[in-house]
């Protein structure tokens, strides 16, 4: 069975965005009128990203990031506040217009409107918005990693499905060469020119060949289902690949693993990833920073009230008031004084009169807060050694991907070229050893034998250039060519 194998290091995340040019390499390479039911690999990547919970996710995330980036945004703007209330006092209680005590049940209303505005808090706000802003850049990228890692899982199970179905190409050809041995061999044993151990020997081969057949079609079912599950693509609908023919291989290419490194730098979202988390980490230095600093505000309240025991007291002319007697001739004693008509001032009359406004600034000097925030600038400042030590480790492994990656790339194309050399022969040696076992110079062990050897150098040939191929895409992706093979 042919089988293409990834290991650890090609399925890092470094590896990722090699699918894009797999996506473009592989469609260019196909060959002949495709069925318009069968699914490119293109078509397959876009249903699994569509459908992906971790896109998804990530994409809500990135929704929540810009609400956080727009409130930010916003706090430079003067805030604006309202408030009201309405109370009922029984009892002993203070006459809000008079100051003073009354024994009495009184309703009263209270209106305020305030505002407030920054006018400096050590650029915390500025900073804070350009920290947001990063943080949705460096979403982004986390979304182009997500992306590449579902299309790399779905690329190379589409790659494994269609070697699956080279090697029921190559399994069902044996199969029929087994047949057409054996349908001759039983006629020579009717004719008894051979003997009985042949014809057994080939039913031997014939079912091992049908098993060859049955296990290639299982592993084309196996990825199937692999497929299916990465694209989250419905189990009770069909699903049928277009099959696609390499047939002509890249050449080797011709920048060193240094120049591979260098260019690399600036195509991985990884990289980009790790430098924007670093930038993130710097604002939060500067935001903790700030909050050392002094802040001034400047505020405005304006408010009134209303009460059930405000009166309007109106004049309406004077009274002669008896204040006493002249003590020898007991004649009265009057004054003159005002009169006036008392009545419930109105609603509206009080919120206008009661009308008062309050206008000024607040300074904030932080003095000693139990040095929370000294600590928070030293937590940022770890952070931010956390972030570059993070691009390190990425870059580090980057390096690692690559040189394995090119190193991988040499394997390959040695294997190919081996195998390559090794088919042709064992087919001559095939041919060759048919010719004698059909002129009876060979007996049938010797001709199992072989076809087992053509057989087997067919599946190896075909497993290395489907994995040349594929290293030799890694390398592109690298250099971040677009692939024409």
């Amino acid at each position: 069975m042919l089988n293409l194998t990834f290991d650890s290091n090609i399925l890092s995340q470094n590896y990722m965005r090699t699918t894009i040019l797999l996506l473009v390499a592989f469609y260019s390479l196909s060959s002949g009128a495709q069925s318009a039911d069968k699914w490119t690999l293109q078509e397959c990547i876009d249903y699994a990203l569509e459908h992906n919970v971790s896109v998804q996710q990530n994409e809500l995330q990135g929704q929540i990031l810009e609400n956080i980036l727009a409130q930010s945004k916003y706090s430079r703007i003067p805030s604006l506040n309202g408030s009201g209330s309405h109370n009922y006092n029984l009892g002993r209680t203070i006459d809000p217009f008079s100051n003073s005590f009354i024994n009495t049940s009184i309703q009263n209303n209270s209106f305020s409107l305030s505002s407030g505005v920054l006018l400096y808090g050590g650029s915390q706000v500025n900073n804070t918005i350009k920290q947001n802003q990063v943080a949705v850049n460096a979403n982004d990228k986390n979304t182009e990693v997500i992306w590449n890692q579902i299309a790399l899982s779905v690329s190379s199970t589409y790659l494994q499905i269609i070697q699956a179905e080279e090697n029921l190409k190559v399994a069902q050809s044996q199969l029929e060469i087994t047949e057409d041995q054996l349908n001759r061999t039983l006629k020579l044993l009717e004719s008894g020119t051979i003997n009985q151990s042949t014809a057994l020997n080939l039913k031997a081969q014939l079912a091992n060949d049908r098993v060859n057949v049955v296990n290639a079609q299982n592993a084309i079912q196996i990825g199937y289902n692999t497929l299916l599950n990465t694209m989250l693509y419905p189990l009770d609908q069909p699903l049928e690949i277009r099959q696609i023919e390499v047939e002509r291989l890249p050449g080797m290419p011709t920048e060193t693993v240094a120049e591979l490194y260098d260019i690399a730098l600036s195509n991985l979202p990884e990289i980009a990833r790790a430098e924007l988390n670093i930038e993130q980490s710097k604002y939060g230095e500067k935001i903790a920073k700030g909050s050392l600093q002094p802040s001034l505000r400047a505020f405005g309240n304006i408010n009134t009230v209303y009460s059930q025991s405000g009166k309007n007291f109106e004049f309406t002319g004077f009274q002669l008031d008896t204040i006493g007697a002249v003590q020898n001739s007991l004649e009265p004693v009057v004054t003159l004084n005002p009169t006036t008509e008392v009545s419930t001032k109105a609603f509206s009359d009080q919120l206008t009169d009661n009308l008062g406004q309050q206008l000024g600034v607040s300074l904030s000097v932080p003095i000693f807060n139990g040095l929370s925030s000294r600590t928070a600038v030293e937590n940022a400042k770890v952070n931010t050694q956390i972030s570059e030590l993070n691009l390190l480790n990425t870059k580090a492994q980057l390096r690692n991907d690559i040189t394995t990656a090119y190193t991988n790339l040499k394997i390959a194309k040695s294997r190919y070229d081996a195998a390559a050399s090794s088919l042709e022969a064992q087919r001559m040696n095939f041919d060759f050893s048919q010719k004698r076992f059909d002129a009876g110079m060979l007996n049938s062990t010797e001709l199992l034998t072989a076809k087992n050897q053509w057989n087997q150098t067919q599946i190896q040939a075909l497993n290395a250039k489907y994995e040349y191929v594929f290293r030799k895409l890694i390398i592109d992706f690298y250099k971040g060519e677009k692939l024409k093979l």
